[in-house]
């Protein structure tokens, strides 16, 4: 329990008042003296008999986007035999817009053994891994004298994903067909090898091959053949180096790269085609390839909470995806444009037929950092220039830029 201010203020007038009282035997003063006196103790007697003793129980979605608003229940039941009046209860929500991440609900009154149920929202303001809560009641007494603080850990995990924009068309993927004639279908989600048909055993077909009923049927080996379909691959990589996250709020460097990369991701994988994305912090930070719905959640929880927090920059985090980007795919990576080590690491890419489709941001426009170096025009020129050389399909993003107009066409 806490004292006020104004309480404070009321026990230092008692004071005062039995002490002049005390020493000039004032009948009017000593009146004063307990009407402050009384005033106290009621108060004081008021906010314990209204210490809430509640049960409180919050439903909320797991789940939701950056700008969405998360829609959350609550009932609160009084565990009490006499009734509660006047308490305040905050719920912390840290993903909420800066300044509003305390969400304040005042509760008149509450029957003995009642509860009452009501509906709140908290706006999702940046991506990220939140815990929504633990919940603090504040009561006080009629006067404001003395002021009551409870904690109750309630607590709630809420993922919210980076919030995606509307891609109108995007370059041409590379894409590979080979036939595999007996081979075993790949153990990535949404196969792309199809049941071909069966042929006449050949010396090198392993026995898991054998197709039985018609072994049976020819009284000869018989094994299942395979086809390939042709397929698109794309790997997006990011850069989660510690000190290349240029910005603040939701204006960052880091925070455009993953908004970037959700867009892509879910306009590649509605469009069929296989993808994995990587990033490297302390270790390779890989989500495998595959496809569908299922596996674009995956992608959406995983950029929902990478944080720049790598020792490891751009350039190594190529060198590395470089062993899981296969031949004749797509590389999708979105990069500062001061860094020359990871533009120099792009060369290997080209040698093994991988498509390039960068991303380059700005960093000029993020605002200022003594760990960054920054380009002049004619470095930028050249920079740009030699993404060209490499036939890399070039999105030059800047602080403020209406994402849908840059991928509106391509």
């Amino acid at each position: 329990m806490l004292i006020t201010l104004k309480g404070i203020s009321l026990l230092l007038a008692v004071i005062v008042l039995i002490a002049i009282a005390w020493n000039t035997d004032i009948t009017m003063v000593y009146i004063f003296f307990v009407v402050a006196f009384v005033m106290f103790v009621l108060s004081l007697a008021h906010t314990y008999l209204n210490i809430p003793d509640i049960d409180v129980q919050r439903a909320v979605q797991e789940t939701a986007f950056e700008e969405e608003v998360l829609n959350i229940k609550m009932r609160i039941r009084n565990k009490l035999s006499r009734p509660v009046y006047f308490f305040e209860l905050l719920d912390f929500f840290p993903g909420g817009q800066p300044g509003k991440e305390k969400i304040s609900l005042f509760i008149l009154a509450i029957n003995p053994g009642g509860e009452i149920n009501f509906n709140y929202s908290a706006d999702c303001y940046k991506r990220g891994v939140w815990k929504l809560g633990p919940i603090e009641i504040t009561s006080q007494d009629a006067l404001g004298f003395f002021r009551m603080k409870k904690i109750l850990d309630v607590v709630s995990d809420i993922v919210v994903y980076p919030a995606v924009f509307r891609i109108m068309a995007f370059p041409a993927l590379a894409s590979g067909s080979v036939s595999w004639m007996g081979v075993e279908t790949a153990k990535i989600s949404g196969d792309s090898h199809e049941f071909f048909g069966i042929r006449e055993y050949q010396r090198g077909d392993t026995i898991s091959k054998m197709h039985w009923p018609s072994t049976a049927k020819h009284n000869k080996l018989i094994v299942r053949q395979f086809e390939r379909n042709a397929v698109q691959e794309a790997t997006i990589v990011l850069d989660l180096m510690k000190g290349h996250d240029i910005g603040a709020g939701r204006e960052t460097t880091l925070e455009y790269a993953v908004k970037i990369s959700a867009s892509i991701a879910k306009f590649l994988l509605n469009s069929g085609v296989f993808v994995q994305v990587m990033g490297y912090t302390d270790e390779a930070l890989v989500i495998p390839f595959g496809k569908g719905e299922s596996h674009m959640y995956k992608i959406l929880e995983y950029l929902a909470k990478v944080q720049s927090t790598g020792g490891h920059n751009l350039s190594e985090t190529l060198e590395e995806a470089s062993f899981l980007t296969p031949y004749s795919s797509t590389l999708v990576v979105t990069m500062l444009d001061n860094d020359m080590d990871a533009l120099s690491s792009l060369v290997q890419f080209r040698a093994k037929g991988v498509k390039l489709i960068v991303a380059v941001l700005s960093v000029s426009t993020f605002g200022h950092s003594d760990e960054i170096e920054y380009l002049d025009t004619e470095a930028a020129k050249k920079f740009d220039e030699a993404l060209v050389g490499l036939d890399a399909y070039v999105y030059r993003i800047s602080k403020g830029d209406d994402f849908e107009k840059k991928f509106e066409t391509a």
